[in-house]
């Protein structure tokens, strides 16, 4: 499966911390670009870079980021005043 079919550039996502390697808490990330899928022994994880994202949607800091394959469709949020 191509990784830019799971989740494109543009999209918001609201990662748990068992959704993604290696941080601490939640996150909540604006992405800047979908790179490669990697199989580890926990299933498939899709590279991305993006921006942190605070609590009201004001970009932080760049991340990069592996992030559960089968997490991201319950993860997509659209950005602000997107249907």
């Amino acid at each position: 499966m191509e990784p830019g079919a799971v989740v494109k550039r543009g999209d918001v996502l609201a990662l748990a911390e068992a959704d993604y390697k290696f941080g601490a808490g939640g996150l909540t990330l604006l992405v800047d670009d979908v790179m490669h899928v990697q199989r580890l022994p926990d299933g498939l994880w899709v590279f991305v870079r993006g921006v942190r994202l605070d609590d009201v949607g004001n970009p932080r800091d760049p991340r990069q980021v592996l992030v559960r394959m089968a997490a991201i469709p319950a993860a997509v949020r659209h950005p602000s005043g997107c249907p």
